[in-house]
C-alpha cells in the first residue's frame, strides 16, 4: 500500500503521530510491542509517530485503537487526528438530517456569531441534561425521527424566532 503525501500531510501527520506515541506509552508499549498486537511492521509505527508517513486508514487505526485497548474518547482522538470521522457519525451517517441541519446553522455566515454562540450553549445544556440524568428516554431511530422544517430552522431574517 503506498500513500503519496500531500502538503497537508506534515501537519497532519505529525499530529496524529503525536498522539499515537503518547497513547502508545502511556500504555509502556514499544513501538515493536504495538505493530505485533495490530499485525504491522515495527518501521510503519516508527515512521508514522515520527511524521515521515501520513495517518492510515481509518481501518487501520480501529485496530491500532483496538490493540492499545483505547475507550471512545481516546478512539475518537486518533480518528480525528487522522482526519476521519469519528464513529458516531459514522453511525450516525453524515447524511443525518439533524447533523445536516446543525451543520448548516453553524456554518451559515449570514447569522450573527451571537445566534450561532447561542444555539452552541443550548446544545451544551442538552448534552449535559442527557449526560445527567439516567431516566431520560432513548432517542428515536434516526429513520423515524422528524426532519426539520425550514419553518424550525433559524434563517438569517428571523433569527430563530417563529
Amino acid at each position: 500500500m503506498t500513500t503519496r503525501a500531500t502538503a497537508g500531510d506534515s501537519v497532519r501527520s505529525a499530529n496524529f503521530g503525536e498522539l499515537l506515541r503518547a497513547l502508545r506509552q502511556q500504555l509502556d508499549l514499544s513501538q515493536g510491542q504495538l505493530a505485533q498486537r495490530v499485525g504491522l511492521d515495527r518501521s510503519y509505527i516508527n515512521r508514522i509517530e515520527a511524521g515521515e508517513r501520513g495517518a492510515p486508514g481509518a481501518d487501520v487505526i480501529l485496530l491500532i485503537a483496538d490493540a492499545l485497548k483505547l475507550g471512545a474518547p481516546d478512539t475518537d482522538a486518533l480518528l480525528s487526528a487522522g482526519r476521519h470521522p469519528i464513529r458516531a457519525l459514522v453511525t450516525l451517517g453524515l447524511d443525518d438530517p439533524t447533523l445536516l441541519a446543525l451543520a448548516r446553522i453553524l456554518t451559515d455566515e449570514t447569522l450573527e456569531a451571537s445566534a450561532r454562540a447561542s444555539l452552541r450553549t443550548t446544545i451544551d445544556t442538552v448534552i449535559a441534561h442527557w449526560g445527567k440524568s439516567r431516566e431520560a428516554p432513548a432517542p428515536a431511530p434516526v429513520a423515524k425521527r422528524a426532519r426539520p422544517s425550514a419553518t424550525t430552522l433559524p434563517t438569517a431574517g428571523n433569527g430563530g424566532s417563529r
